[in-house]
């Protein structure tokens, strides 16, 4: 695959803003050829990329699924080409059905650094984000870097281009946020998510890639860009798209991405959350309905719910259809694999050390229940084309979650 060319353009649906545009031609499609862009207000143009940086971590992920080398028409960070061939080998090691593959493009040893040197953090306005925006307020005794300047707000990857309403109602109040916490918020859109990229997956694979992408198609502004961990803290460690072993990866000589906040639990996040009534009243979690509101009706709620209970900030959060906690729902959720059971059970682990035996009771109902679900769909699964249809099998998983929440 190939980046044949890259274009600064005003951007078609809004002239106060200006697209950074690269045409992409594949190996396997002779003659198909593919537009991935980055949307920015026209006051940040002068801080769009020039270089090949943001195509390389934009297409990395694709061209190791493809197993195409990938040629860049513009030149690249030398550091930059060396993290990604270390990324691209733990990714093989963590899904061996992808390729490590050649990077045809000019490496450049030595590059000016970004005009402002400032600090960025990639902000959804979750638990994660706010977590890395007030961890690095004022002097915090685990935290020696600078406070974040830079809020980056992202259109095309939880909220699609498709619902330009959501997003517009995510940005003014991400921006009250931003406003509140003497933040610049930098919203970008960006068509990734509708290219072919989506045929790696997005959640184990390449967001963190995708993030960075982000962030460097503005390089010249930004010295470090923060990227708050996730699921996974420092002790528990599973392939995952952003992670501790491999954001760093993604670094340039003069821009440092950092994998941020993985040595604190999500509980801990959220207390830290909950002395914030400015995060509280607008926290943002969910990406079920693809929109800027809490759906209050999935597992990813349930369990923020959860936390917010147990650390005593739910009842002054108003993102979520209610300020109580139905523990009769919590006792039907179905928690599907692994990583959400680690989260599930450390809610579990706190809720039993304060002496909520309610939620602790109510939690172990509902990771038996999901225990023996997956038992039966492991069993079917193995049986399935064989003993019983595929149909059977699928309509059976139906029923089984017919009332469950997922």
């Amino acid at each position: 695959m190939e980046l044949k060319s890259v274009n600064t353009i005003e951007s078609p649906d809004d002239p106060s803003r200006v697209r950074l545009v690269g045409e992409v031609i594949y190996d396997d499609k002779p003659g198909e050829r593919e537009l991935y862009w980055f949307d920015v207000p026209q006051r940040y143009s002068e801080f769009l990329s020039t270089s090949g940086n943001p195509w390389l971590l934009s297409l990395a992920p694709l061209a190791a699924v493809l197993g195409e080398p990938l040629r860049l028409c513009r030149a690249i960070d030398g550091v930059l080409r060396e993290n990604v061939f270390e990324l691209m080998h733990i990714w093989k090691c963590w899904f061996p059905g992808l390729h490590t593959v050649p990077i045809e493009a000019e490496a450049v040893e030595s590059q000016s650094p970004g005009a402002s040197g400032r600090v960025g953090a990639f902000f959804s306005g979750g638990v994660d984000s706010f977590f890395t925006l007030l961890r690095h307020e004022g002097r915090r005794a685990d935290v020696s870097s600078r406070p974040v300047q830079d809020l980056l707000c992202i259109w095309g990857f939880d909220i699609p281009l498709s619902n330009p309403e959501a997003f517009a109602r995510l940005r003014s109040t991400m921006r009250s946020v931003a406003n509140g916490f003497g933040k610049e918020l930098i919203d970008v859109a960006t068509n990734l998510r509708e290219t072919r990229l989506n045929q790696a997956d997005w959640s184990h694979h390449y967001h963190g890639s995708a993030l960075a992408s982000v962030g460097f198609a503005l390089e010249k502004r930004y010295q470090t860009l923060f990227i708050a961990s996730s699921t996974y803290s420092y002790n528990r460690f599973a392939p995952w798209g952003s992670h501790p072993m491999i954001d760093h990866l993604l670094s340039t000589r003069n821009t440092r991405v950092v994998h941020d906040g993985a040595g604190h639990s999500r509980l801990e996040k959220t207390r830290l959350i909950a002395e914030s009534n400015a995060a509280v009243q607008v926290l943002r979690v969910c990406w079920r309905d693809h929109s800027d509101a809490n759906c209050g009706k999935c597992s990813k709620c349930y369990r923020t719910m959860l936390e917010l209970e147990l650390v005593g900030a739910l009842s002054r959060c108003g993102t979520f259809p209610s300020t109580t906690l139905d523990l009769s729902q919590v006792r039907n959720l179905y928690v599907q694999g692994r990583e959400y059971r680690v989260l599930f059970n450390d809610i579990r682990s706190y809720a039993e050390s304060v002496g909520r035996n309610d939620v602790v009771n109510a939690i172990d109902r509902s990771l038996k229940s999901s225990a023996r679900i997956d038992a039966f769909l492991d069993l079917t699964g193995r049986l399935a084309g064989k003993v019983i249809p595929w149909r059977a099998r699928d309509s059976i998983k139906r029923r089984l979650l017919a009332n469950k929440i997922t």
